[in-house]
């Protein structure tokens, strides 16, 4: 996926409306410059410059990312601008190596100041329950700042994200082989498993795992499938509005990366493609949008009147039952945006993925594992899990 030159796909709008084309920018934003095949990083700094929620938190006495996030969203405002502090920040030495968007992302949000990556964050409770006696057999939360949904196994011509998203929460049954044992039952039982979300997320981000690992072939390969993206997410009363979009035009081998958005100023879609925006040429009239392209979905937390009403007089010091509390004094508003606390806990079932500076520090890879430099890192840890896979596969057959 890397590119010494500069590619030119212009990004599908939401709607798979015609590539834009026309004047090199809109009125009133800018795009950043490509150091080389840093387009992967330009699309999620396009996302982070259209998410106000997360500028009011960014502090710069916080951290060295804050500061600089800052400078390059103060200077997107007047035009364009290079991205040379963020990528030595983040320990980036090869601008000429594509990278993965979504591990992007997420290596940002580990360098900002917690305060900032709150925004980003959620909590999955894992839950594992014997059906006898329904006595807990395992329990565990895991923060998360994006949602990975899977494209395999999907029986469908065309992936409905809505579908997948819900398929996350479904409830699953061990009986047979795959009872589960019960210590309180002290032996094996049917049992069920689910996933809750406990903790929502300001702004959601879905993954969909375009990048997989194909153990047939112990080979890495990009799913092309057709996917139905819908403009808004429910979960419980929790309800989510689309607002931005990472695409991945190409192949493995080569390929480059836009991000389309919506501009909460006048409520238009854009097209963020490296130092170029345009508006898109048709903007999006149906609820859902069909895109071969789309890789990181990014939903806004809607906010009712009723919050709205709430938080405006909780803010101007009156109670539930809207009469105004005695001895309240009137402060100066820090944010607007509720800063829930939520506990660090080190994720449990699953191994985090190599970071940027690992993999450069990785100077002599394995020899049976001929990956290119460029392939996405989501699917390292998949490469190690397979081969051990195939190991014990063989020592049970002995």
């Amino acid at each position: 996926m890397s590119s010494h030159r500069k590619r030119s796909h212009e990004g599908k709008a939401p709607a798979e409306s015609k590539k834009p084309k026309g004047k090199e920018h809109a009125v009133s934003y800018y795009g950043l410059y490509n150091q080389g095949a840093t387009c992967y990083l330009n699309s999620v700094l396009h996302v982070l410059f259209m998410t106000p929620e997360l500028h009011k938190r960014l502090h710069s006495q916080s951290s060295i990312m804050d500061q600089e996030l800052g400078k390059v969203f103060k200077k997107m405002k007047v035009g364009k601008c290079g991205t040379e502090n963020i990528t030595e920040s983040l320990g980036i030495k090869i601008v000429h190596q594509q990278r993965d968007a979504a591990e992007c992302l997420e290596l940002i949000l580990q360098k900002v100041s917690p305060n900032a990556s709150e925004v980003f964050k959620g909590e999955l409770t894992y839950t594992t329950e014997c059906s006898e006696e329904h006595h807990i057999i395992n329990e565990e939360t895991n923060p998360f700042w994006t949602l990975p949904l899977s494209l395999k196994n999907t029986h469908d011509a065309t992936y409905n994200v809505e579908r997948g998203f819900e398929r996350t929460f479904q409830t699953k049954s061990y009986s047979g082989d795959s009872m589960v044992y019960c210590k309180e039952c002290e032996k094996k039982t049917e049992a069920t498993s689910g996933c809750d979300m406990d903790t929502f997320p300001q702004i959601l981000v879905l993954l969909l795992k375009r990048f997989e690992f194909d153990f047939n072939t112990m080979s890495y390969f990009k799913s092309g499938c057709s996917v139905d993206v819908p403009y808004t997410l429910q979960k419980k009363d929790k309800k989510y509005s689309l607002y931005g979009m990472v695409n991945h035009y190409g192949s493995l081998r080569g390929g480059h990366y836009t991000a389309t958005l919506l501009s909460n100023e006048d409520k238009t879609w854009y097209e963020f493609n490296d130092d170029t925006v345009n508006k898109v040429e048709e903007q999006p009239s149906a609820q859902t949008t069909r895109s071969s392209s789309a890789y990181l979905l990014v939903y806004r937390e809607q906010r009712g009147r009723t919050h709205d009403v709430k938080k405006r007089q909780n803010k101007e010091g009156y109670g539930n039952n809207g009469k105004k509390q005695e001895g309240y004094e009137e402060h100066e508003e820090v944010s607007t945006f509720h800063e829930d606390i939520v506990k660090e806990e080190v994720l449990q079932h699953q191994k985090p993925c190599r970071s940027i500076v690992e993999i450069e520090k990785d100077e002599n890879p394995p020899k049976h594992r001929k990956l290119p430099e460029w392939v996405p890192f989501l699917g390292g840890v998949s490469l190690v899990l397979a081969i051990g896979c195939l190991v014990i596969k063989n020592v049970r057959k002995r």
